[in-house]
């Protein structure tokens, strides 16, 4: 048995940690799961430093003493690691580019502590060249590509294309006149096209007006990342696409109002969730953020485990795990070229019934081959030489401490520590339920209240707005 810690930060999906965290305890192993988007974790900036500011939260990860640590982007309160017994083996993970990791000083401080996993081929390199260090395959590296724990379920299939994923366009407006707009922008951005990791010092030759390098290289990428994928959803929007995610999608009603028709306001982020919207869905797309060079998104598992057909954009690291269990038909018909190709194809794929059973039929047992957590685990505790697998603790303990919306991020809390212990999962699950519904009414009621002429004035538009959404997530 092995007590496992699992940090990141989330502030619109859990799909893959609520996997991760249900594979080790079905185990039998002890769960800590900390989403540091949280009031109990004090964050600089996105991407900056993270520290535990609750004294409670401190004692009782101390006291749950962990022998690993699943640390996504360098997540895990800096703070924290240092009380941490000596043999606790500390695993980077990328969920993003390391540009992006927090706690940056410390990561580098103790690169020659951590061990470190692979979400694509790609990270082994990303990795040496942030720490100026290389790795050792089954030393201190590990290829460690995404899962799955989606089950393929017959629901009516009421959506002809579903996409779950975030509009990184425009996050914070359009940017007023200046460097925006200058030539060398442009220029960057071609090279930024061609390599999303175009080396920074190589970017300063190419922007040498443009005095603040690290704001164009963000500015460039998240509007590249953004314009991609929209222009891809554009192409489908007329052919029964629902998108879903909670990220800015209203927002592009400003310049795409056919686009906009097809957002569906429903919160989509647990397994459960996105288990439910691709077994209803004949098709589901998957679009790449531009970061993932040799990979793809999360999503393309828990797709290809479905009763949904896959469709994607061709990825190395897909073929080299999936390939040799599927037909050439399949194939050519799931991987499009670019957003034109992807539109016929979905076009065909909805017109022909039997193909697209076949290609479904194929991509569920090639996840069954190699696309389960169990597949991942099983490498996993080869790698550390740490038992994760049937082992025979029969009631695993299980703290969460998740994400809460409606709290500032800027604030140093001083709160008791929010941490719930599972001793027995089907009993927390039914109370969470019960909670949800109590919610529901509440919400249902203030929304009632919110109509009566003059106290409408004191309920804000927003919060309205708000309430809407939240009931528009019992809906179904």
């Amino acid at each position: 048995m092995a007590n496992i810690l699992i940090s990141y930060y989330s502030d619109y999906g859990e799909v893959l940690y609520d996997a991760i965290s249900e594979e080790l305890l079905r185990n039998g192993n002890n769960v800590f799961r900390l989403n540091i988007n949280n009031p109990k974790v004090f964050r600089s900036k996105w991407g900056g430093e993270s520290e535990i500011t609750d004294k409670a939260l401190y004692n009782d990860i101390i006291k749950f003493s962990p022998d690993i640590i699943l640390n996504f982007n360098h997540s895990f309160p800096q703070n924290c690691q240092l009380g941490l017994k000596t043999d606790c083996k500390i695993c980077i993970l990328d969920a993003d580019n390391p540009e992006t990791f927090w706690n940056k000083k410390l990561y580098q401080q103790n690169k020659d502590k951590y061990l470190y996993l692979g979400l694509q081929s790609y990270s082994k390199k990303m990795y040496e060249d942030s720490i100026g260090k290389n790795l050792t395959d089954g030393l201190d590296y590990l290829y460690f590509p995404p899962a799955t724990m989606v089950k393929n379920k017959k629901c009516k299939q009421d959506k002809n294309i579903s996409f779950i994923g975030s509009n990184f366009y425009p996050l914070n407006g359009i940017p007023p006149m200046g460097n925006f707009y200058h030539p060398e922008i442009v220029e960057l951005y071609k090279n930024i096209c061609e390599d999303y990791y175009f080396p920074i010092e190589q970017g300063k030759e190419v922007c040498k007006s443009i005095s603040d390098i690290n704001w164009a290289y963000t500015m460039v990428r998240g509007y590249l990342s953004g314009q991609y994928r929209l222009k891809f959803l554009q192409s489908i929007s007329d052919i029964g696409l629902v998108i879903y995610g909670d990220r800015n999608w209203e927002k592009i009603r400003a310049y795409d109002f056919d686009l906009e028709k097809c957002y569906d306001k429903k919160i989509i982020k647990s397994l459960e969730d996105n288990q439910w919207v691709y077994n209803t869905s004949k098709i589901s797309i998957n679009i790449s953020h531009p970061q993932a060079k040799t990979s793809f998104s999360w999503r393309v598992m828990d797709i290809m485990a479905s009763n949904s057909c896959l469709l994607m954009e061709d990825k190395p690291d897909w073929r080299d795990l999936f390939e040799k269990y599927l037909s050439t038909q399949t194939i050519k018909a799931i991987i499009y070229k670019d957003r034109f190709d992807m539109r016929e194809k979905a076009i065909k794929l909805l017109k022909d019934d039997k193909l697209r059973q076949k290609c479904v039929a194929e991509l569920n047992n090639a996840i069954a081959k190699n696309g389960r957590w169990k597949h991942r685990m099983q490498s996993l505790q080869k790698f550390l030489n740490i038992n994760l697998m049937n082992l025979t603790n029969k009631s695993p303990e299980y703290i969460y401490i998740q994400h809460i919306s409606d709290i500032s991020n800027k604030t140093k809390p001083n709160q008791s520590s929010i941490v719930t212990p599972i001793k027995n999962k089907k009993n927390f699950i039914q109370k969470l339920k019960l909670k949800q519904r109590v919610i529901l009414t509440l919400n249902l009621l203030l929304l009632m209240v919110a109509q009566i002429p003059i106290i409408d004035f004191m309920i804000p538009k927003k919060k309205r707005m708000k309430l809407h959404r939240l009931l528009e997530t019992y809906k179904r």
